[in-house]
Formats: structure tokens, C-alpha cells, sequence
């Protein structure tokens, strides 16, 4: 239940934010279309760890943590690589396929560590070096 709650939210996010843009460009709100595009990105490229968050469970805490994980990778990287054609005006370049891996490793990785950091569980002090 866990896994399916996390990939579902955060695709809900992706969907909501996605919508917000058809209606800013629609409407020719430029404010509007440009905070649903910047909340694609952030859906897109930290989709694997707003998948866990969401589903309750840490990085590398067992089995379904795994699972969130890897099928939110899957799911990130074909958000961010479809939030990258439509920037370049449609069209896949060579970059947008070497930037995809790239955001959502970044990102996500960002992500994480923000958690950790919300939850007390980064080191308080450097431990000594010996």
C-alpha cells in the first residue's frame, strides 16, 4: 500500500502541476504558466524521493523502499525527459537524453537530503578524523 501511495501522490503532483500549465497557457497568464512549469520540473527531476516521502518510508529501508525508489527513477526520468522535449520546442537533442539522468540524480538526491536534514538525522557535528 505504501508503494502504490507514494507513486500515486506524486504522479497526482506531476498531473496537477501539468494541468496548472495547459490552464496559464491557456488563459496567457505567463505568472501562471511559468510556476506550473517550474513545478513540473521539481515533480519530474525529484519524482524518486518525493515518491518516498510520500509513501512514508526512508532511502534504503527495505524492500518496498526499493521498489518506490527504482519505479520513481523510471517514472522521473520519462517525466524529465518529456519536460526537456518540450523546452527544446519539441524536439530531442542530444542533451536533453544526458541532462535527464543528470536532473533527477541531482535532484532527488537534493531532496533527500533536505529530509534528512527536517528530521534531525544528519550529523550534528563532523565525527573527529583520526
Amino acid at each position: 500500500m505504501e508503494i502504490a501511495k507514494g507513486l500515486g501522490l506524486t504522479f497526482a503532483a506531476f498531473a496537477a502541476a501539468f494541468a496548472l500549465h495547459v490552464v496559464g497557457g491557456a488563459t496567457g497568464q505567463a505568472w501562471l504558466f511559468a510556476i506550473a512549469v517550474g513545478l513540473i520540473y521539481i515533480t519530474a527531476t525529484g519524482f524518486p524521493a518525493i515518491a518516498l516521502w510520500l509513501s512514508g518510508l526512508k532511502y534504503r529501508s527495505g524492500r518496498d523502499s526499493e521498489v518506490v525508489y527504482r519505479v520513481g527513477v523510471l517514472a522521473g526520468m520519462g517525466l524529465t525527459l518529456g519536460a526537456l522535449w518540450a523546452t527544446n520546442d519539441r524536439s530531442f537533442g542530444t542533451w536533453t537524453f544526458i541532462l535527464t539522468p543528470i536532473l533527477v540524480a541531482v535532484v532527488s538526491a537534493l531532496i533527500l537530503v533536505i529530509r534528512a536534514f527536517a528530521a534531525g538525522e544528519l550529523p550534528k557535528k563532523p565525527s573527529p578524523t583520526v
